[in-house]
């Protein structure tokens, strides 16, 4: 598929470390950007433009938290009033990879289209800015190629950086982008120039039909065998950039009751636990089954498209050495 970039130029580390620091020093704006927590390198919210590591390292997780934290206060309630909470400073994410930006795609479609838009999700998602990096080379667990996701490009993206061996080359790919990047860099991005997306070569996705039949899944294959080593602990749901299952949560203290909006698994046990007792999905079989169905076929037939982009942090971060990629594998082998 081929986009048309607002503008292109190319910058030199060094110049991108500066106007790093100029974004922090204008206070103006909240920065997430990869940060060195002891032997892992996460997204976090940054205060010292030193802080940030500009690598080919992908982070151990993503930057879903700016635009969609793990805990978030939703409004307070006292005395009879009801009070909004509204993100006080823009912001910016800087350092998101392709598989990322693809993500918050997925997110930004499931969570402000159709009649169940989320009112916080796009004040935060409005109020943003995506600054991504691609990716020089696929790390160990990423299977983005075969996801089709092109890994030294995103068109969701508002300003896109692809490497180069003495910097990187600036793509100017929204307005948006345009205009922060230009507060920022002093206009020295060409404006005339239009170039057609990065492309690697296409291959084979791998995904799932979203006209299957849902009941068909259920027994295609050996749901017990894909599960048997899965520890239901939730980490891969909780370091996925495309999952968003939550649970609101109100606290009360001192006349003053807080609303909170609290990340959930659908691999906990409690997650379809109805208030009588039954529990549609008892089993870690039957919980892990909707999850990879969820990701890869019921959000498609939903919104067109698959809640996956190959980053491969689940892969990664297993401590059981669970693979989704091979069980969607196991089910495409299978089928007629």
């Amino acid at each position: 598929m081929e986009v048309t970039l607002m503008s292109k130029n190319t910058i030199s580390k060094e110049a991108l470390e500066k106007i790093l620091s100029d974004i922090l020093k204008t206070g103006d704006y909240t920065l997430y950007a990869p940060v060195r927590n002891g032997k892992t390198l996460d997204f976090a919210k940054v205060s010292e433009s030193t802080d940030i590591v500009i690598s080919d390292e992908i982070p151990y997780k993503s930057p879903k938290e700016a635009l969609f934290p793990q805990v978030e206060l939703l409004m307070t309630f006292k005395a009879g009033e009801v009070e909004e909470s509204v993100p006080e400073k823009k912001t910016v994410i800087f350092g998101a990879k392709p598989c990322d930006a693809e993500a918050l795609r997925v997110l930004h479609t499931i969570l402000m289209t159709g009649k169940y838009e989320d009112p916080f999700f796009r004040r935060r998602f409005e109020n943003n800015v995506i600054i991504a990096v691609g990716c020089v080379e696929e790390k160990p667990g990423c299977f983005c190629s075969v996801r089709g996701v092109d890994r030294m490009f995103s068109d969701f993206a508002d300003v896109m950086l692809t490497p180069t061996d003495d910097g990187y080359v600036v793509f100017l790919v929204s307005d948006k982008g345009r205009e922060f990047w230009k507060r920022f860099d002093n206009g020295a991005c060409d404006e005339a120039a239009a170039f057609g997306r990065i492309g690697q070569k296409d291959v084979k996705k791998l995904e799932l039909d979203k006209n299957l039949d849902d009941a068909k899944l259920f027994n295609i294959i050996d749901w017990d065998k894909a599960t048997e080593i899965c520890q239901g602990c939730g980490m891969c749901t909780f370091i996925c950039p495309s999952c968003h299952c939550f649970d609101i949560k109100d606290v009360t203290e001192k006349g003053e009751t807080r609303r909170y909006r609290c990340w959930d698994s659908c691999i906990y046990p409690k997650f379809t636990l109805h208030a009588s007792g039954h529990n549609p999905r008892e089993t870690v079989k039957e919980r892990f089954r909707q999850r990879v169905l969820h990701k890869y076929l019921y959000i498609n037939k939903n919104f067109g498209y698959t809640a996956c982009t190959g980053c491969g942090r689940c892969i990664r971060s297993c401590p059981a050495g669970m693979n989704i990629k091979k069980v969607v594998e196991s089910i495409v082998e299978v089928l007629p």
